[in-house]
């Protein structure tokens, strides 16, 4: 399935804005300014917390959380869970928010991978259902964030996205990708053009 990006590469990197890539090395190049509320402001924009429509306390807690990072890296599970018990919503409801922590560890340990419903498709990863317990969900969300980790190594050992990555780098000139973060971008974007209908009226190439 990596041929089909690697036959596309030109296509996925159209779907995919430079001023995202500038965006992302901003964010990474002032990560000590966490705690300010414009890098915020800029954080919740990117990620799209904003879109998610979290409260204030939520996203307090999860920027102290971001600051706390920066010196003690938190454990995935951990950290989904301590997030959980702060209310996203109004009366106060409580969400699982996985991806958005899977994007916090990201910001302070650049090679781990991110979750999100584009990367979860294209492994055909079905999220567990919500009946589950938080811990329950969580785990079953871990596990399949650490095949992704191993996932992206196997991919870099055995070059199956090597020329990918390369016209992403020559395309882009991106300052503090890795190679991690350009896998990710290459699935969201391959992901992101199929269902634009890319696949359906044959843009799509797949010798």
């Amino acid at each position: 399935m990596y041929n089909l990006i690697n036959n596309n590469i030109q296509l996925v990197l159209q779907k995919i804005e430079r001023k995202w890539v500038n965006e992302y090395d901003w964010l990474i190049s002032n990560l000590h300014n966490c705690a300010q509320p414009a890098y915020q402001r800029r954080y919740k924009v990117f990620w799209r917390l904003n879109a998610a429509r979290l409260n204030d306390n939520f996203c307090n807690a999860y920027f102290q959380a971001l600051h706390n990072a920066k010196s003690n890296r938190p454990d995935l599970s951990k950290l989904t869970l301590a997030l959980h018990g702060t209310p996203t919503h109004g009366n106060g409801r409580k969400s699982l928010q996985f991806s958005f922590a899977s994007k916090l560890l990201h910001m302070v340990s650049p090679s781990m991978p991110i979750y999100d419903s584009l990367v979860a498709a294209f492994y055909f990863y079905q999220e567990p259902s919500r009946k589950l317990t938080p811990e329950q969900r969580v785990a079953s969300l871990v596990g399949f964030h650490s095949f992704l980790f191993s996932e992206y190594q196997r991919i870099l050992t055995n070059n199956l996205l090597a020329q990918s990555i390369a016209a992403f780098q020559k395309h882009f000139n991106p300052q503090h990708f890795t190679d991690e973060k350009i896998i990710d971008s290459l699935i969201w974007g391959y992901v992101s053009l199929s269902k634009d209908g890319a696949v359906a009226n044959g843009q799509v190439q797949y010798q």
